[in-house]
Formats: structure tokens, C-alpha cells, sequence
């Protein structure tokens, strides 16, 4: 709360003006129907590969180095792609068809090769999907944080091959709302979850967890679960000293009220709190992805306006910030980015929506 009065002061400073973004605050930027991408990654042949939802269906979209499409894909049934994998052979991606987990490998050229759906018992809405080595992939199922009032959920983990076939499969049991929007996974195989839980009438609380590559629970730890201010953890990633990060959103008081305000956390491996590290960032916004840049800072993507701050993971100072757009106002703006990347030339990659389209960008980082 220390930084509550700082931050509130932020509020006057960029409420001068409303919804009002181009794409020309972009070296290139490009929408594919209506929805919204929830996940960007580059590729090793300098393109990317991005999906989410477009028109209602799971789309996704390989470019090449000049931004040109190389291939899209879409499902034929409600649902989205919230990630993929690929290598020379094809595609893995994973989403939800009808709220049942969909796992789907097309080959390089766009053919589907297989499909599997999964019933989890509740509705599955993202599906993270990692690599584990030996040809073996790995699918977390989850429902949106943002469907926190939903009742009970559960947490559905998935180990298969490129084959399709499943080599495990585990459904954690869970009395009341979860939600694990975001996950990472170390080399020894351990699973880092960004939780959101809710019980009852409660408010929702933030948290983080580890997993063994068994799923068995190791520790959780509670960032945000003040009974007045809902929370969620909406991203995690790990750095190379095996120090967490985790980013989403915790509610704040203000004279009007409650205000969302964006936040990072950094512990260490055995679930504890780094010392000070618990930064409060962006009002009326979100924390929706992480990365780091090639000079070592953590990087956050706010979800509104698709603002960027960047901090030093050693303690958490404020290096700096990236606005994506001239002119955006964080509570009032239909500019939402999901996710981030770095191409070759250190240049930032977003993915999200604008004017309620699934929107892809290439942002200079200078």
C-alpha cells in the first residue's frame, strides 16, 4: 500500500484521454476477424506463430519473416487455441472445443493428422501446452480466471505424444473455484502454476504453486487473500536462478471505491517471498504476461492499453516503460493485449484484441 498514493497520482497523468488507438503507433500490425489472440511466439526462422479465437472459432496464424501468412487454421466448432508448439514436421495446439480440452496436431502444411477431446467434468477454456523432451508434450487445462463466479472447477493435466497417444492423465479434485491461467515448467520437469482460487462468497484470492512432473502438489503460497479485495494470478515465468515471477491483478481502495491495479511477485523456489518484492504497477489495468528482454529485465504486459513495464528481477526497481499506443486510457479502452514476444531484431511482438479484433503487432522496442 506504500505505493497507493504514487500510483493514484499516475491516474491524472493518463486520463486525458479515451479509446482514440492506430496501428500506426506500430512498425506493422494486422487483424484476422473478429475475437482475440491469446498467444505470440517467434519462430526459429525469424517468423511467428500466433493463436487464440477468431469469428467464434480456434485460430491460428503462422507469418514468415516479412509478415506475410504462411498458413491459418481454424476449427470448425465454438472454442479457442490458446497455445502451441511446433518443430519442421507440424503443429501441436491446444484450446477448448464446446468447453472439452482439444488437443490437435496438423502437419506443416495444414493438415489436420489427429484430434483429442477431453471431458474434465467442468468447462475447460484455456489449454497451456509445453514440450518436455522425447517427443512427449505436456497440457494443463484450466477454466479463465475471469469465470471465478462459476462454482467448483478442477485443474486437468494431460502428458501425450506427437502421436497423439495419451501417456497420462491426472484431474486434480478441487472443492471450489480454481483456475491456473498461466503455468511454466523447469528442466527437471517440476510444473509452476500462477492460481487463482475462490471460495464461497469470498473474494479471489492470487497464489502461486509447484508441482512435481507426477503432479503432486510441493507448496502453494497466497500473494493476495485480503477478504475485502478480490485477486487473481494471471502469468508466470521462471528466471535461470529458478527465481518465480508471477503477474495479474489485485484490487485496491480508492475514495470511488475499489480499483484494479496491476502487480508482480517474486519468490524463490521453495515458495517464499523474495524480500520486497511485491510491486503494485498500473491502475485501472492488469498484469497478462511476462518475458525477458535481452538485457535481463523483466518485462510485464498490462492487459489495457497493452502497456509495458519493465523491472529489474534482482529487486524489482522501475527501469522503465513501453506505451503501445500515443493516446490510450487504461479504464476505458477496447485495446487488450494477452501476450508478448521478442523478435530477432529485439523488436516487441503483442497479441490481443482492438476494436474488438484479433490483433497481432510488431512494436519497436526503442
Amino acid at each position: 500500500m506504500k505505493r497507493l498514493i504514487p500510483v493514484l497520482i499516475l491516474i491524472t497523468l493518463f486520463s486525458s484521454c479515451k479509446k482514440s488507438n492506430s496501428t500506426s503507433d506500430f512498425i506493422w500490425g494486422k487483424s484476422y476477424g473478429t475475437g482475440s489472440a491469446l498467444f505470440i511466439r517467434t519462430l526459429p526462422d525469424s517468423g511467428l506463430i500466433a493463436c487464440g479465437q477468431s469469428d467464434g472459432k480456434p485460430y491460428l496464424v503462422r507469418l514468415n519473416k516479412a509478415l506475410g501468412t504462411v498458413l491459418d487454421i481454424s476449427a470448425d466448432e465454438q472454442g479457442l487455441f490458446s497455445s502451441a508448439w511446433c518443430d519442421t514436421s507440424g503443429y501441436v495446439i491446444g484450446g477448448n472445443i464446446n468447453g472439452k480440452m482439444s488437443l490437435m496436431r496438423y502437419s506443416a502444411d495444414g493438415n489436420k493428422l489427429w484430434e483429442k477431446s477431453l471431458d474434465a467434468g467442468f468447462k475447460i477454456d484455456f489449454a497451456n501446452i509445453f514440450y518436455t523432451g522425447s517427443g512427449q508434450l505436456l497440457a494443463i487445462g484450466t477454466a479463465s480466471p475471469d469465470s471465478v463466479n462459476s462454482g467448483a472447477t478442477s485443474l486437468l493435466f494431460v502428458r501425450f505424444d506427437t502421436t497423439g497417444q495419451i501417456v497420462a492423465q491426472n484431474n486434480l479434485n478441487e472443492p471450489d473455484f480454481i483456475s491456473a491461467n498461466k503455468a511454466a515448467i523447469d528442466n527437471d520437469g517440476n510444473i509452476y502454476l500462477a492460481l487463482t482460487r475462490k471460495s464461497g462468497s469470498s473474494e479471489s484470492t492470487a497464489g502461486v504453486a509447484k508441482y512435481n512432473d507426477q503432479f503432486q502438489k510441493l507448496w502453494e503460497t497466497n500473494l493476495y487473500n485480503n477478504p475485502d479485495f478480490g485477486a487473481a494470478s494471471r502469468a508466470i515465468i521462471l528466471d535461470a536462478s529458478g527465481n518465480i515471477y508471477v503477474t495479474g491483478n489485485t484490487e485496491l481502495s480508492t475514495a470511488d471505491g475499489k480499483l484494479n491495479n496491476s502487480f508482480v511477485v517474486s519468490l524463490t523456489n521453495n515458495g517464499s517471498i523474495r524480500d520486497d518484492w511485491k510491486k503494485y504497477l498500473e491502475n485501472s489495468n492488469e498484469g497478462s504476461a511476462l518475458l525477458f528482454d535481452n538485457a535481463n529485465g523483466l518485462m510485464m504486459l498490462n492487459r489495457n492499453c497493452y502497456i509495458i513495464n519493465i523491472l529489474n528481477p534482482d529487486d524489482g526497481a522501475d527501469i522503465g516503460r513501453i506505451r503501445m499506443f500515443s493516446v490510450c486510457h487504461s479504464d476505458d479502452t477496447d485495446a487488450l493485449g494477452e501476450d508478448f514476444g521478442l523478435d530477432y531484431e529485439n523488436n516487441i511482438l503483442v497479441a490481443g484484441s482492438l476494436g474488438g479484433s484479433f490483433f497481432v503487432a510488431l512494436k519497436s522496442s526503442q
